[in-house]
């Protein structure tokens, strides 16, 4: 049996291994399996408020975790840099996800490497493996096989040795709000201002007489006006639509949505609040960041 096809069986098994990863040596186990993960955490001495992240084979398999729909930056991203040296932190499906891998929080940490070797284990696993450094916790990141600390060998079930090419961690960005953060700086080279293009969607239902919706692209702003004294989401949502359409920008491109709070008709604001905050939880983006009136009608 070769290094390859034992370390598949001790992973599906729901045991631990050592491996080489493009940036460095990694020790993980399945994402399923909250025993190992336990046992993971336990190995390395890490704080179990501290997550980890997790290695997956595709974009697609990402998706399976993370909250749905994964907005157009953020994909644009994952297309650009993966397989490769970038970690990207995204709200996730809490439920097919171990506590402690996401640190308790709502966040995962993904990452796509750049290593047949890693993609074929979690291949044939068919689930994400959990991709932290293989180190205790607080010591030096290994890339290389004589790096290995040998009482962590002895406290796993297997060692695959092999080569890191990049011999340097990977980059981390928080692509769970907007602007982005860059968390760790590493294997690829970010800019200190990552964030990509800027549509922000603003409403306002507070006349009485007429909805106003507002999209801000990247300093550019557009408005659509209707006239009308029925407020309902049958109509704001159209018109939301329209304008979208225009300017040729998919709902899941939103960055943000401000919504006027008011003063103004009762029923407008509440219509207006509603469909902003549904709209925010569907595609998780901030909504009125700055609480207050929005001011959206622009010269």
């Amino acid at each position: 049996m070769n290094n390859l096809h034992k370390a598949i069986e001790v992973l599906k098994k729901g045991g631990i291994v050592i491996f080489p990863t493009d940036t460095a040596y990694g020790i993980g186990c399945r994402i399923d399996c909250e025993g190992a993960v336990k046992r993971l955490f336990e190995i390395r001495k890490r704080p179990t408020s501290q997550a980890v992240p997790v290695l997956v084979d595709s974009i697609a398999m990402a998706k399976k975790y993370l909250v749905s729909p994964i907005s157009d930056n953020v994909r644009h991203l994952m297309e650009k840099y993966w397989p490769g040296g970038l970690t990207i932190v995204y709200p996730c499906k809490t439920e097919k996800i171990p506590y402690l891998v996401r640190g308790g929080t709502n966040k995962l940490g993904v990452r796509m490497p750049n290593h047949k070797l890693v993609l074929d284990l979690i291949k044939s696993v068919r689930v994400p493996i959990l991709g932290p450094s293989a180190n205790f916790h607080g010591f030096p990141t290994p890339y290389d096989c004589e790096d290995l600390d040998k009482k962590l060998v002895k406290l796993v079930d297997y060692v695959i040795k092999g080569e890191c090419s990049k011999k340097q961690v990977s980059t981390v960005v928080d692509c769970s709000d907007v602007p982005w953060k860059i968390l760790r700086s590493g294997a690829v080279k970010l800019d200190k201002f990552v964030q990509l293009d800027q549509y922000i969607l603003y409403i306002d239902t507070s006349d009485n007489k007429k909805i106003t919706v507002a999209l801000e692209i990247n300093g550019k702003k557009v408005q659509n006006i209707k006239q009308t004294d029925t407020w309902t989401s049958q109509i704001l949502l159209p018109m939301i639509d329209d304008l979208l359409k225009k300017e040729n920008i998919n709902v899941t491109q939103l960055t943000q949505i401000n919504i006027n709070t008011g003063p103004g008709s009762f029923t407008g604001l509440r219509v207006g609040v509603a469909v902003a905050n549904a709209l925010g939880w569907l595609l998780h983006i901030p909504v009125n960041e700055t609480y207050g009136a929005v001011d959206v009608t622009y010269k």
